[in-house]
């Protein structure tokens, strides 16, 4: 059971004009009869990274999950450039076509390297270019210079980061609005975990991202915003700097300096 907090208000509502890329009030949700998220609130500018941290279970992968249309059972607001996902033009179908959600581990289909970034694409308009935007999103991934030569090789045979990379142009070929990253680095090497980290900053100049991470170095790095939530809540919505060295919340302090949370009321 979750215990009872005191309530956060984190963002602005809706009803108030800000010019956001993906702004959340009120968002809860309950699967099985346990409540996951719990009056969520948090608001992403038009571009720039914000990374999404806390214990684990606290929600962070089921609020992405929401904001991409795979649980449409919950209650509240998303609104994603001032528009209410739940009317979204084409459905949800057409809704995860403007947000682009990169899972932990990374899911490649047995297929050419070039057939995995023109998978999404549809329409001849589209396919006539497809040479050009597999380039281009290579590169924007940070991948191209390592497979350029070899686009017809299958993408199983590159390594967990260059698969995660390839993962990112996938997405990127329908050109999302939204960019969702859940924990895009676990278990990878250090030179693979700096070309993603690079890669998502490059992206955040031109599109909200919002990043899942237990790791708060990796979130230091990033720098831009930080949401902080534990047991369904956000408990705290600041920039990297202002988060990691000044937290108003006495909860983000015993995260940052124990690594656990009890949420206590303050």
């Amino acid at each position: 059971m979750i215990p009872q907090v005191q309530r956060i208000e984190s963002v602005l509502p809706l009803s108030q004009p800000r010019q956001t890329g993906l702004q959340v009030e009120g968002l809860n949700l309950a699967l099985a009869g346990v409540t996951v998220l719990d009056g969520v609130g948090l608001s992403l500018g038009k571009t720039g990274v914000t990374s999404l941290i806390g214990p684990s279970g606290a929600g962070k992968s089921t609020l992405l999950r929401c904001i991409n249309g795979l649980h449409q059972s919950w209650q509240g607001q998303i609104a994603l450039a001032g528009r209410d996902i739940r009317h979204w033009q084409g459905g949800w179908d057409q809704l995860r076509r403007h947000v682009g959600l990169i899972a932990q581990k990374p899911c490649v289909f047995p297929e050419s390297i070039r057939a995995n970034v023109v998978f999404g694409i549809k329409g001849w308009r589209q396919r006539r270019r497809a040479g050009a935007l597999v380039e281009e999103t290579l590169r924007q991934a940070a991948l191209w210079d390592e497979v350029s030569e070899r686009l017809a090789v299958s993408a199983e045979t590159l390594s967990l980061g260059q698969q995660q990379r390839l993962c990112i142009a996938r997405a990127l070929a329908i050109k999302p609005g939204l960019l969702l990253l859940d924990e895009p680095t676990a278990s990878l090497d250090p030179r693979s975990k700096q070309l993603i980290e690079k890669t998502i900053q490059m992206l955040a100049q031109s599109m909200p991202v919002l990043c899942v991470t237990h790791d708060l170095d990796q979130a230091r790095r990033l720098g831009g915003d930080v949401v902080f939530m534990c047991d369904g809540r956000v408990i705290e919505q600041a920039s990297s700097e202002q988060f990691f060295e000044q937290p108003q919340r006495l909860e983000s302090r015993e995260f940052l300096n124990w690594n656990v949370c009890e949420c206590i009321a303050t």
